[in-house]
């Protein structure tokens, strides 16, 4: 199928970037918390893991290593950031795990071909990449795509803020975090401030919530990164479980991701540097019918 337009465009600008992927807090290479979130995504999947675990939107792989490290034997990653996959197989995949990690660079939605026919036991979207797919019809081409990837009976296990995150009020909602980023000539302070802004999607109950993201020294408020806007689309949890039936999948919401790992609870507790992965984001398991 053909991508569209704003996707393709979100994922040039955000996801591609080659600055942004030098930023320590954008999850891509935080392994503690890779490691820690497939901990407790094991849990939530209820059983040991597969030898085989599908990875949509699997961005810099950073969940492979730690999927394999809890008895996975091999990981099908697939994402439409090219630069991501790169990076990530060079920072976040040893040597010696690369044959046991399938990196195919593509749509989700197009992702049969490196998949097994029968489906898989386990999918695991991780990052709240959820929402990425921001238009709606292709949004359920996703959901439809993700249960095409299960074996019947099979599990998907992802995290998701849903409406959670939602500005208050109708104006703007700035958050800021303080990082580090990896310049070519040494670690910088920097400031990760992100302005978020919210509108509804015609009467469809879904939204769309626009990030702009500015990376500024943090001395000097010198951008580091090309500043830029990426989006998620915002389902509430009954509208969800409507769209994951449809798709031919039984949802469920298990509860705050904190609740699932203390790992979360402490940095949220101790540091608040998780943003859209902190607070409001819930682990759901969705099992194909």
């Amino acid at each position: 199928m053909a991508t569209e337009a704003e996707l393709t465009d979100m994922v040039r600008a955000h996801y591609d970037s080659e600055p942004m992927l030098r930023l320590a807090g954008e999850i891509h290479f935080d392994a503690g918390l890779s490691r820690a979130e497939v901990r407790a995504a094991a849990r939530v999947f209820g059983e040991p893991l597969p030898d085989l675990v599908y990875l949509p939107c699997a961005g810099t792989l950073r969940h492979a290593p730690p999927l394999l490290a809890e008895g996975a034997r091999h990981v099908v990653a697939v994402d439409l950031s090219g630069p991501s996959l790169t990076a990530g197989l060079g920072r976040n995949v040893p040597a010696g795990l690369r044959g046991h990690v399938t990196a195919y660079h593509g749509d989700v939605r197009d992702a049969g071909q490196v998949l097994p026919e029968c489906g898989v036991r386990l999918a695991f979207l991780g990052g709240n990449s959820l929402g990425d797919v921001t238009a709606p019809e292709g949004h359920r081409q996703f959901l439809h795509a993700l249960a095409r990837s299960l074996t019947p009976g099979g599990v998907l296990v992802f995290d998701y803020v849903s409406d959670r995150y939602l500005p208050a009020g109708t104006g703007p909602t700035t958050s800021e975090w303080p990082q580090v980023w990896h310049g070519p000539e040494g670690d910088v302070d920097v400031v990760d401030r992100r302005t978020r802004t919210c509108r509804p999607l015609g009467t469809s109950g879904m939204a769309l919530l626009r990030i702009r993201c500015d990376i500024l020294g943090l001395h000097d408020g010198r951008p580091l990164a090309p500043p830029h806007t990426y989006s998620k689309l915002i389902v509430p949890d009954p509208l969800l479980k409507e769209q994951f039936a449809e798709a031919g999948l039984e949802l469920t919401n298990t509860g705050p991701v904190a609740d699932w790992s203390g790992y979360h609870r402490d940095r949220i507790d101790q540091v608040g540097d998780l943003g859209m992965m902190g607070e409001p984001d819930c682990w759901y398991r969705a099992v194909r019918r």
